[in-house]
């Protein structure tokens, strides 16, 4: 391996539980919006992972990407909702107040990967500004070499043409990349762009029984550096 990605929600830091408010939000407001065409909206709620005002792990409002919650939406409503899911999920992620939590060891973690001379990225769902106000907090800047983000109209994880702004500035197999993430997603985004290495976390919201594509599935991604070492 030459290059380590991580996810960053659930992976470098605990999962934010910002994003389960901006879920439920969403979820809300889409439940108001829609109320004229939703029939049974229990139903609604449970089909969406919603239990008791909970989002229940491994629910397509837990860890499914924005297009799987759009086509549900619209599954439900009986009608296209994209433009106004996509715009109203936007919304609330600009006005988002995130939580930042590392994971116990990670900053160690992260400068004996550095030391030991493997290139470092970010790939995540969040936006730009929530990914600076990360490394703000942080100060971790100096240990990622390419930060890719997730903007409206950006193709998503698992879509392997999320990997383009690593692959396009930097000359790398993609053999010789490995990713790190807490979701089956970031799973998939593994096979689908033919990484050399999947490593599941579960400091996440995914569940350790959905991670079928990983090669390894650990308690945290500070075991990334005993993987390595096999």
């Amino acid at each position: 391996m030459k290059w380590i990605l991580f996810d960053k929600d659930g992976t470098i830091i605990y999962f934010d539980r910002s994003w389960m408010k901006i879920g439920l939000q969403l979820v809300d407001d889409f439940m108001e919006k829609y109320d004229q065409d939703i029939d049974d909206k229990s139903a609604a709620y449970a089909h969406l992972g919603v239990v008791d005002g909970e989002i229940q792990p491994g629910t397509i409002m837990a860890s499914g990407a924005l297009d799987e919650m759009v086509q549900a939406f619209c599954d439900i409503a009986g009608q296209d909702v994209t433009k106004w899911a996509q715009a109203r999920s936007q919304t609330l992620v600009d006005n988002r107040v995130p939580e930042n939590v590392l994971v116990e060891g990670i900053e160690d973690t992260l400068k004996t990967l550095q030391n030991q001379g493997y290139k470092m990225g970010i790939v995540t769902s969040d936006s730009k500004k929530g990914v600076e106000q990360f490394l703000e907090i942080t100060q971790f800047n100096h240990f990622f070499d390419v930060i890719i983000s997730t903007e409206a109209n950006a193709v998503e994880k698992p879509n392997p043409e999320v990997l383009n702004p690593l692959f396009n500035q930097y000359d790398v197999a993609p053999e010789d990349v490995a990713i790190v993430g807490d979701t089956a997603n970031d799973m998939q985004t593994g096979v689908n762009a033919q990484l050399g290495l999947k490593v599941a976390v579960l400091t996440g919201v995914g569940l350790a029984e959905e991670f079928t594509q990983a090669d390894y599935t650990v308690e945290t991604a500070n075991d990334i550096v005993k993987i390595l070492k096999k």
